[in-house]
């Protein structure tokens, strides 16, 4: 359509208008002025069509030199008038390239359809075409191009063209910025030539730091770096000139996220590739629910193959067996290609008529039936089931989907539970059940007692269900045992104590008390048991035997004989406190250490010789000898015992030299 230039003198107020809404918009006046006489003549909008990188190109190059060409004149006249120094800096992104000299290519999908115009059309005094100047207008080519009318611009029309220039150069760096997408542009070395707000907040870094730079310039996870993101995809797109696709992964504050990087060629005017313009999507949130399908099929086959029961699908119509898992073929001795091969009056065992009839009125009635039932396998045997059917749709026909579970074996297992619940009941060590809750106070609740448990304690079954078994303890219950339990508990470890406890009567008995953690099938600790034996009377004999011990040791400490026992490996086990002055060593010294490591001297003498005669013959032995370390003539009595050898011994060299000198 062709255009011409026309100058219109209008009123001060709707020249204000025109250049408000032009600044607003981002347009010249003349798009300003056409749009509104469309509208006033009722003539059509015109259509606009996509800007192609091309065209996008060259108004972007006009662009860079209209904005250099305003800079130097702003330069000239801010010398001269401080007023200019307030105008507004662009994108530090977009100034940094367009200072650099280097074009920025920019794909279609960038720029919405009326960004920018394509033509222009001078409001003001003069004429001509195309924004230069006519044959009779004033003013220079350059001034024209600059909008001015004639004459050297005043300074509010310089303030006006920079701030309308200005304008134009942010409309490219919004648009593309407003992409939530990370965006960037990269040449042929691999250099940032453009990166939009998303990238830059993806990478945490200033748009400006990012521009001129490579992946390995910029301060990236190094993990990130070493993946090489998009170099050789780079590379390859610049060589074939098609577009390709990589996904990346790239650590962000929200954790590891998942991209897909479209890389595709910017074409130039000589259709040679001029730049890579690389788009990435998260779709970590596909790639997660893509996961998560891929699992749930998988693990829906899984548990029809290997599903413990025997699955089929029967069609209603004519019985015939449509599919099996592995398992059906398995219990009943076919193959699967066998299996689906047959119908049910092949594998069913005999079935009255009256059963059958109700059967198939139960499905029809309920749309699903359980009953028991025999089946025959391929060697002529039955096996007794359990089966779960059900009416379902089954590519596009009314099939029977049928759970088929062998009860031999919940029959043993029912069989067991009842043996092991009788055990249970009629053992006589007290058993008790907790949740595996409420470690602190008021402690884990009880959940079963079995008789033995009542009988103990006194407590009826009614008493404690629901309480702690911490009503057991009393004033004298050992706090390092009770730790001790705590400990197991908290670790989920099995653990064995011995505790005094507190019946209901308040008398004390004691038990051996065996806890052990009970565990789901996820592993996950849900329940504990306890085994409560009362050995009361055991604690009892201990004491008593300790006491015993405690006046043996005593008599022993007190006769004037020396007195020690060594083991089967000829340790000292005890020594009396007349054997310390006998043996000449104090009881550390001895304790724990080998007799002939100790004395050495008496290896391969009579000590050795009869000692051993004790221990391999079992008999007592009695011996006189001199001891050459020790200087002294011992009498020696050595008695074997279950665990080693009791020694008296008595010092006789007063009475061997009253021997000599009578």
């Amino acid at each position: 359509m062709a255009s011409k230039i026309a100058t219109f003198r209008l009123p001060e107020n709707l020249i204000q208008e025109i250049r408000s809404r032009a600044e607003a918009t981002g347009r010249d006046r003349t798009a300003v002025v056409i749009e509104a006489l469309k509208q006033a003549f009722g003539m059509p909008a015109s259509a606009s069509r996509p800007a192609t990188v091309e065209e996008l190109q060259q108004q972007l190059n006009e662009l860079e030199h209209k904005f250099l060409t305003l800079t130097q004149q702003l330069n000239q006249v801010s010398s001269k008038s401080p007023a200019l120094s307030n105008i507004s800096p662009v994108s530090p992104g977009l100034m940094q390239t367009i200072a650099s000299g280097n074009s920025i290519p920019i794909p279609n999908s960038f720029v919405a359809e009326d960004a920018v115009s394509t033509q222009t059309l001078r409001v003001g005094e003069g004429s001509g075409r195309n924004g230069h100047q006519g044959g009779g207008g004033g003013g220079s080519r350059k001034e024209q191009e600059l909008g001015f009318a004639e004459g050297k611009p005043d300074e509010a029309e310089l303030q006006e063209l920079a701030a309308r220039i200005e304008q134009q150069a942010r409309i490219f760096d919004l648009v593309l910025s407003a992409s939530p997408d990370p965006i960037c542009v990269v040449d042929r070395v691999g250099r940032f030539t453009y990166a939009n707000l998303a990238l830059a907040q993806l990478f945490g870094l200033p748009q400006g730091h990012i521009l001129g730079k490579t992946w390995r310039q910029l301060e990236l996870p190094t993990e990130f770096i070493d993946s090489e993101p998009i170099d050789g995809q780079r590379e390859v797109v610049f060589a074939t000139r098609r577009p390709l696709t990589k996904e990346i992964s790239y650590r962000t504050n929200n954790g590891v996220r998942d991209y897909e990087c479209i890389l595709s060629p910017i074409l130039g005017d000589s259709n040679t590739v001029e730049a890579v313009i690389c788009t990435a999507r998260d779709v970590t949130e596909r790639n997660l629910v893509e996961e998560s399908l891929r699992e749930s099929e998988s693990n829906y086959r899984h548990l029809f193959e290997y599903a413990n029961d025997s699955i089929f699908i029967i069609d209603l119509s004519t019985s015939r067996i449509l599919d099996a898992n592995q398992n059906a073929a398995r219990r009943l001795g076919y193959t699967r290609k066998e299996l689906l091969k047959l119908k049910t009056k092949d594998i069913d065992g005999p079935v009255p008529l009256e059963r059958q009839k109700t059967i198939n009125q139960q499905l029809q009635a309920t749309g699903s039936f359980i009953f028991e039932h025999a089946l025959r396998r391929k060697d002529g045997t039955k096996i007794q089931v359990e089966i779960s059917s059900r009416i379902i749709e089954y590519r596009d026909q009314l099939v029977s989907l049928s759970f088929v579970r062998d009860v031999t074996a919940r029959k043993q297992a029912e069989e067991r539970m009842r043996l092991l619940e009788s055990a249970v009941e009629n053992t006589q060590d007290g058993i008790l059940i907790t949740e595996a809750k409420h470690i602190d106070a008021p402690g884990p609740e009880l959940l079963y007692v079995n008789q033995a448990f009542t009988r103990i304690t006194g407590y009826d079954l009614t008493e404690v269900l629901g309480r702690t078994p911490r009503l057991l303890q009393g004033p004298k219950t050992d706090r390092s045992q009770l730790d001790k339990i705590r400990t197991a508990l908290q670790e989920q470890k099995p653990v064995q104590v011995e505790l005094l406890n507190y019946r209901k009567d308040g008398s004390e008995f004691w038990v051996e008390l065996n806890i052990v953690p009970i565990a789901s099938k996820e592993g996950k600790v849900t329940h504990w048991v306890a085994l409560q034996r009362e050995i009361t009377e055991r604690k009892q004999a201990e004491a008593a035997l300790v006491a015993s011990k405690q006046q043996i040791s005593k008599i022993l400490e007190s006769i004037t004989d020396g007195f020690f026992t060594v083991d089967e490996q000829w340790h000292f086990t005890y020594v009396n406190q007349k054997a310390e002055q006998i043996l000449q060593k104090n009881r550390a010294e001895l304790l724990g250490q080998n007799l002939w490591d100790v004395f050495p001297g008496t290896v391969g003498s009579t000590f050795e010789r009869e000692f051993h005669r004790a221990i391999n013959q079992d008999v007592a032995v009695t011996f006189e000898d001199f001891h050459p370390a020790l200087g002294k003539w011992f009498e020696i009595h050595a008695y074997p015992s279950g665990d080693g050898l009791s020694v008296v011994c008595n010092d006789i060299t007063k009475c061997k030299q009253a021997e000599v000198n009578s």
